[in-house]
């Protein structure tokens, strides 16, 4: 045959004799393989010598290579890429003109069309042969496609056989259809694209969201208000017990608690303002603790809040401990004097009043480590992650009564 016998011309004609360069080494190699009819070898050879190189002679070997192979779409389809090249000229086109022309005859057009929905970019098509044989190695050719309409439209060359179109684009899933091309029979293909479904979890649940990061600014000012709001009801309460509870039961008049059912009133009295006013007080102390505790998440650095939060927990704990001896011991010394016994009103006004006091005092003082506590466990907790409830609950009870006077705290920390 005309074509084949030119192409044969044409490799013979350019053979270089062995080098000691790798590249000359590999071009000996590629033409001992056309030599010894080795076709699919040497055209890998040259195929790889071309993309390694550029240079046109491997390029126009290659297709002659795939010719004589009888892989004619290769052959089609490296000769296009070689007459495209600027420096082919003169003799070296009018070959591979002719060349092409004989390769052409054992082809068929294959028309491919792209539906590429949801597609971020124009999409990839490739042509796989589906070999029978091992031995029988052709690389995928890339199917030149481009905008028809709503579509993706290209032709390409194809050998009589069986083969596979592939597509493929950013954002959508793989379309893959096989064809079987006839001789001389052109043949449509339709290939469509659908966009990449959303990423599911396990038993088809949405992939969870990653999670914002934590902000511990927002706990810390919640807490210093929770603080601040404790602390205001805390002085309310204190200060009414004050005003209009306690301190008027201890200025009443001598006369109206003379006699023992009045003077059994006015202990009562007094007892219900201490108490009143010891409740303020440990609220006051527990808002003041909430907001010590809330202020330590401004620190810039995990590890100073972290030893913040440690020295608060130890001090509250202190404090709490603390504060109960000194409820008990204040509440057995107001209960001692304000006694159910008979006793003179001068008598108990001067001796609840040191008794009161410390019982006031000790009640912040337990608040106070009951709110630093609490605060301290919450920034704790959170900051190793832990998704527990920390102080769900905060009750302040108590006060003097018969037989003792005490405070109660009640609470999740």
């Amino acid at each position: 045959m005309q074509g084949v016998a030119l192409a044969m011309a044409m490799v013979t004609a350019d053979a270089p004799t062995a080098s000691a360069s790798s590249k000359e080494q590999r071009v000996a190699a590629a033409y001992q393989q056309f030599e010894k009819q080795r076709h699919v070898e040497a055209a890998l050879e040259f195929e790889a010598l071309w993309r390694d190189f550029k240079e046109p002679r491997f390029l126009f070997n290659a297709a002659v290579t795939r010719y004589t192979a009888r892989h004619y779409a290769h052959a089609v389809a490296y000769l296009n890429e070689y007459l495209a090249l600027a420096e082919v000229k003169g003799a070296d086109r009018d070959e591979a003109k002719a060349q092409l022309e004989v390769a052409r005859r054992e082809v068929s057009s294959v028309q491919v069309r792209v539906q590429a929905d949801g597609a971020a970019e124009a999409p990839k098509v490739t042509a796989r042969w589906v070999s029978e044989l091992a031995s029988d190695l052709r690389p995928n050719l890339p199917v030149p496609v481009s905008p028809s309409g709503a579509a993706q439209s290209g032709v390409i060359q194809l050998d009589p056989g069986t083969w596979v179109l592939r597509a493929e684009a950013p954002g959508a899933e793989p379309a893959e259809t096989q064809i079987k091309v006839t001789a001389g029979a052109p043949l449509t293909a339709e290939l469509a694209l659908k966009p990449l479904p959303p990423e599911t979890g396990p038993e088809g649940q949405p992939t969870p969201q990653p999670d914002k990061p934590f902000d511990g600014r927002k706990v810390g000012l919640a807490t210093i208000a929770v603080g601040g709001g404790l602390a205001i009801v805390g002085a309310v309460i204190t200060g009414v017990a004050q005003g209009k509870e306690f301190g008027p039961a201890l200025k009443t008049d001598a006369s109206q608690c003379a006699t023992w059912p009045d003077l059994q009133t006015c202990s009562a009295e007094l007892r219900a303002g201490a108490t009143l006013r010891g409740a303020g007080a440990g609220v006051l102390g527990a808002g003041v603790g909430l907001i010590g505790s809330g202020a330590v998440w401004y620190a810039r650095s995990e590890r100073t809040r972290k030893i913040a939060w440690y020295v608060e927990t130890g001090v509250g704990a202190a404090a709490v401990i603390g504060g109960i001896v000194g409820l008990v011991i204040s509440a057995n010394s107001f209960n001692e004097v304000n006694a159910t016994t008979p006793a003179t009103w001068a008598e108990l006004q001067t001796g609840v009043k040191g008794p009161a006091t410390i019982f006031t005092a000790t009640s912040a003082v337990a608040g106070l480590g009951a709110g630093l506590v609490a605060g301290a466990g919450l920034g704790l907790g959170l900051s190793r992650g832990r998704s527990s409830q920390y102080a769900k609950a905060l009750r302040i009870g108590g006060g003097p009564g018969r037989g003792a006077l005490g405070l109660t705290l009640t609470g999740r920390f």
